[in-house]
């Protein structure tokens, strides 16, 4: 019997609640199955396929329609909760269709939102308590930006029990796992931060990494974590994508595989760099001095609001956006919590944060408007 059978009764955090904040529509996908989590107004959390019954559109590029979520092809609504056809826009007179969403079991537990895979017809597992999320959330906790890694769950779960956290050296540190998939790490010692890590194998291949720093902080010893751990995490991450390429390099050359066929393939082991919270404090200010000057003016054009947007050499993009009127969601300012991550349409973005990891800068899709820039004359963002 195959992991994904085994395990399919089982619950898997998909997102933190936070992601479902005004009206957003969170797509992710649990063992290679799409799905889409959305709140309605009323409160209440759904998980469905990310799939419109009609023509199969995604609904994660639909609408929140408050008790309904509309899909953007022909505008199909569905409701909360069974997930029942409601309202054709091209037939307002008519009784809507028999027509369901395929939804999934949704509850909300300890900061995330979970789902489980079940057999047709059968009932939906009990959740089980997680009584390390649950002392977690009694006292407070940090929450810890969602990860994604190109590698198979078992080789993430070797690697986090490699992990090193900040403050710490790599003798002082255990890592355990709990219940319901969560890993907790802490220093033995007691000198650094646990942190509980819940792992969501989204497809083969490729696993997501929830986390969160339990305990009470004022908001630079927030931010400092959130910084150390992301850092930590993103060398993880990075270590394994690389080893995982040698690996697939390796096996392609080899004439034979080494292991009996169907046999599941040992975790990768990584080796990664201890991340230390010193160092973490001064990221951005050597991030800043190593990329060279602070920029020159350029113009920011709106895409859906309309209008451009004049920055000046020694004013800050958001500075300017907020002189225009434009308000974007903010936190740090520093370019270290991502809350004003934006899409960028054109242009190249001169990154000054220390968010985004290497290939999402070098992608050149989105930026941190509180501190980083523009390399070309002129920027189009998606506000």
């Amino acid at each position: 019997m195959d992991e994904r059978r085994q395990e399919a009764a089982r619950w898997y955090a998909l997102c933190a609640t936070g992601a479902l904040d005004n009206g957003a529509i969170y797509r992710t996908e649990l063992h290679g199955a799409g799905l889409v989590v959305w709140r309605a107004d009323d409160g209440r959390v759904n998980v469905w396929e990310d799939r419109c019954p009609h023509r199969g559109v995604r609904l994660s590029l639909g609408h929140h329609r408050g008790d309904t979520l509309q899909c953007q092809y022909h505008g199909w609504r569905f409701a909360s909760g069974e997930g029942a056809c409601r309202a054709v826009p091209a037939h307002p007179q008519a009784s809507a269709p028999p027509i369901h969403v395929t939804t999934w079991p949704a509850i909300e537990r300890y900061g995330f939102v979970w789902t489980c895979q079940r057999a047709d017809g059968a009932a939906t597992a009990a959740f089980p308590p997680v009584d390390a999320l649950a002392a977690a959330q009694s006292q407070g906790c940090v929450p810890l930006r969602t990860t994604t890694i190109d590698a198979d769950l078992a080789s993430v779960k070797h690697a986090l029990s490699a992990y090193v956290l900040p403050h710490a050296d790599a003798a002082e540190c255990a890592a355990f796992e709990c219940e319901s998939g969560t890993l907790t790490v802490e220093s033995l010692d007691g000198a650094a931060c646990s942190a509980i890590f819940v792992l969501q194998p989204a497809q083969a291949g490729k696993t997501r990494v929830h986390g969160v720093v339990p305990g009470e902080f004022d908001v630079a010893q927030r931010l400092a974590l959130q910084r150390a751990h992301q850092a930590r995490l993103n060398a993880m991450r990075d270590a394994l994508e690389a080893a995982a390429d040698l690996q697939a390099a390796s096996l392609a050359k080899a004439p034979e595989p080494s292991h009996a066929a169907g046999a599941p393939s040992s975790p990768v082991a990584v080796t990664m760099p201890l991340v230390r919270m010193d160092a973490a404090r001064s990221t951005t200010s050597a991030a800043i001095s190593a990329s060279g000057d602070e920029g020159g003016p350029f113009t920011v054009h709106l895409a859906r609001s309309g209008g451009s947007v004049d920055v000046p050499a020694h004013t800050s993009l958001l500075d300017a956006l907020r002189a225009h009127g434009i308000e974007v969601p903010t936190s740090c300012e520093q370019g270290v919590c991502g809350t004003c991550l934006t899409p960028v349409l054109d242009g190249e973005p001169l990154h000054r944060d220390v968010w985004l990891d290497a290939r999402e800068r070098a992608a050149g899709d989105c930026m941190l408007v509180c501190v980083s820039r523009s390399r070309t004359p002129t920027l189009t963002l998606d506000l």
